[in-house]
Parts: structure tokens; sequence; C-alpha cells
């Protein structure tokens, strides 16, 4: 369970934006389950309007706090969490709250489940509704995850992660990659393939280091003030001392002198490499990932080309707007009309210009909006789900393999 404060939200447009977003619309609810405390005749979220109405009256009494005056919580489970019941969700929202010292004051909570984990948003007005005094809880960071450990442990919770990290543990961003595309991370597999082969090698000087990392298409190199593998074709790149302590530099250069760089023979024979990095997750049908790796592939050159092909007709416009209004001026400056007239007519010009301007920039940005909403395979879990969805029978056996899984671990945790 991760628990954390957003502070860029909606909650710095007022408390009224960030309900209705909580809510969602009314032809789409977002809300699965709804609590509302301190706001009197709130019980359901259909009654935010009323709830905002309260919430502004008690924000009009403190003249002096600034705008941040709602704080936005997120609560967000993981995927393979079970789903908490109404009295679990109102047990969390209420110590949590109680933690950051928001108790006696006026919030609105709801449950999200619009994507592949269960999350719950906070909505908690910072003004006291007796005193009208303003709350900003200090620390609330470590509040709030000293408070998660404790309900992970209360409600039998995947556990959250350490603040600071252990060893064995994968970097953030390795953690999150795998999360959210549901993939092996190339951190996970550097730990699990490459430490060990380099482990069972004989290193006695860097060249056996490059010619080892080759075999697996990873070439070794400086980045800031340590080192980094990272792989030949894709540039993924991970910390040597996230891959095994005794590979840091520090450790390396004691025992091999110097840092070397890869010679060309290396970083060619690491190009033609067998056994290389692929995120592929593991137990799972090829046929399906190949189907997910070409539809990765086809979006992401469809991109490119349409890209390619939006600069181009961005720079053909762009200079067939300068060159036009350049032609009339040539022309206005060759006609027999007083200097007052050009003036006239060179205002009007340059009017006439900015307008045609605008147009255009807002015709590019439409484009541009046209091509980042282009159609894409999402992560592996998303396209997993959408083929099991159309009767995909390979994604159907994996995700009922997955479930067995799941149900496994769930009777082991007890």
């Amino acid at each position: 369970m991760i628990v954390r404060h957003q502070r860029s939200s909606a909650s710095g447009h007022g408390f009224r934006k960030l309900a209705r977003y909580i809510r969602g619309q009314s032809h789409a609810p977002r809300a699965t389950w709804f609590l509302a405390a301190n706001l009197a005749g709130v019980t359901t979220a259909h009654d935010v309007e009323l709830a905002c109405r309260l919430v502004e009256a008690v924000q009009a009494q403190n003249t002096r706090a600034g705008k941040d005056r709602t704080y936005h919580l997120v609560i967000s489970l993981h995927p393979e969490d079970r789903s908490l019941d109404r009295r679990e969700l109102r047990r969390v929202v209420e110590h949590l709250v109680d933690t950051l010292g928001f108790s006696d004051h006026q919030y609105i909570a709801a449950r999200h489940i619009d994507k592949d984990h269960e999350h719950i948003h906070v909505a908690i007005n910072k003004i006291h509704p007796e005193s009208f005094r303003i709350h900003s809880p200090a620390w609330d960071h470590q509040k709030l995850f000293a408070a998660g450990r404790v309900l992970e442990a209360e409600l039998g919770l995947r556990p959250l992660r350490a603040r600071t990290r252990e060893r064995d543990e994968l970097p953030q961003p390795a953690a999150d990659y795998e999360a959210q595309q549901g993939v092996e991370s190339f951190a996970r597999w550097a730990r699990e393939t490459l430490a060990p082969a380099l482990r069972a090698a004989e290193i006695r000087n860097w060249d056996d280091v490059h010619r080892t990392c080759g075999r697996f298409g990873v070439k070794v190199r400086l980045h800031g003030n340590g080192l980094v593998f990272q792989e030949i074709e894709q540039s993924i790149r991970v910390k040597a001392s996230s891959v095994a302590r005794e590979l840091r530099k520090p450790r390396l250069c004691e025992r091999l002198g110097d840092f070397q760089r890869a010679s060309p023979n290396h970083l060619e024979a690491a190009q033609y490499a067998a056994h290389r990095y692929s995120p592929m997750p593991a137990r799972v049908p090829q046929t399906l990932w190949k189907d997910y790796a070409q539809l990765l592939e086809q979006g992401r050159h469809d991109r490119e080309r349409r890209w390619s092909e939006y600069r181009e007709l961005a720079s053909r416009e762009r200079r067939g707007l300068k060159q036009k209004y350049r032609q009339q001026r040539r022309i206005l400056a060759a006609l027999p009309v007083s200097r007052r007239d050009r003036k006239r007519l060179s205002q009007q010009l340059a009017l006439r210009q900015a307008i045609e301007s605008r147009a255009l920039r807002r015709k590019l940005a439409n484009q541009r909006k046209a091509i980042q909403k282009s159609p894409h395979p999402g992560t592996w879990r998303h396209f997993v789900a959408s083929r099991a969805a159309h009767r995909d029978a390979r994604a159907i056996r994996l995700l009922q393999r997955q479930e067995r899984q799941r149900g496994a671990h769930d009777l082991e945790r007890g």
C-alpha cells in the first residue's frame, strides 16, 4: 500500500474541483465507495455539491490563508491485494486522517477502480470548522509511511516499500517499471543473469569485464562518478552498485586498476550477442509476446512517421506564411500612396498576419495532440487484458494461471 500527499493535483484549484474529480461525471461515475465526515447532510456521492458549499463556507471564514486550503490524500493498494470491504476502507481513511491531525476537519473519501489497482482519494478541508485556523501537517510523509505500515500489518496487505532502500531491493525506477508494465526490468535481469556470470568468470583485468558483459549484449561505461551497465541496443542502463556491491567502481578499480573503456572489438561483439536482455515476462506464450512486440514496433514507427510528416508540414506552412506577407509588403512598398496611407495599410497587414499566425499555431497544436493520442497497445498487462476480452485463448490461460498463483500466495499469507 502506498500512501502519499498528492501536491500537484486538482486540490490546487480548490475543494470543489477536487471533489468533482473524485466523484466523476454523472455519465461516468468513478466512486464505488463514498465516505463523508463532519459534513451534515452529506451521505452519498450525489451530495458532493452540498459538501462543497459547506466546505467553502468554512474556508471563507479564514481570510488570511493562501490558496492551498485543501489536502489531497491518495491511498493506493497493490494490484495483487484483495479488495477491502466498507468497514476496512473506513478504518484505513479514518486512521490516516487522524494521523495527519485532520480528524475534526471536513473531508470526503471515495474509492476508484478505474486502474489496475484500487485506490482511494481523500479531499480534506485544511480549515478547522470551529476555530477556522488552517492546519498543515509537518513531516506528513514520515507519518503516512508509519501509519501505512500499521494498516498493512492489521489488514494483511502487501508491505509498503521502505524509504531507505535495502541492498537486495530493486532501484525505485525499476520497481515502478515492473509494477506498471508487468514485465522484468533490466535491473532485475542484470542481477539475476549478468552478475552471476561476472562472478563465475575469472576476472583479471578490464578486458575480461568487457568480454563477459559483451556476451550478454551489455557494455560497461563511466557515468557521473560511477559505473553503469548499459544494454547496447536499447540504451537501458543500471548502476553497477545496484547490480552487486562488489561491482561498484571503487571496488573494481581497487582490484583491476584504473577504468579502461571497451575496445571497438568488444562493442562489436556485444552487438551480435546471442544472449541479451528482453523484457518478456517468464512463462508467457512467446507468440503472444511477439504480437505485443510487433504492435509496439508498429506503433513506434507510425508515431515517428507522423511526427516526421508533421515537422515537414509545419516548416512548410510557416515558411509559406512568411513568404506570403513578405511579398505583400514588397507590393505595399511599391504602391504610389501617401505615407499616412502606407502606415495604415501596413498596420492592417500586420494584423492579418498575426491572425493567420495564431490560426496556424492552433492548427499545429491540434495536429500534435492528435499524434500524441495515436493508438498504442499500452502496457503488457493492459494488452493481455484486452486480448482476453476479445476471447484470445492464450491471454485467457495466462490470466487464469496468474489468478491461481495469486490465490495460492494469499493462502500462504493466511
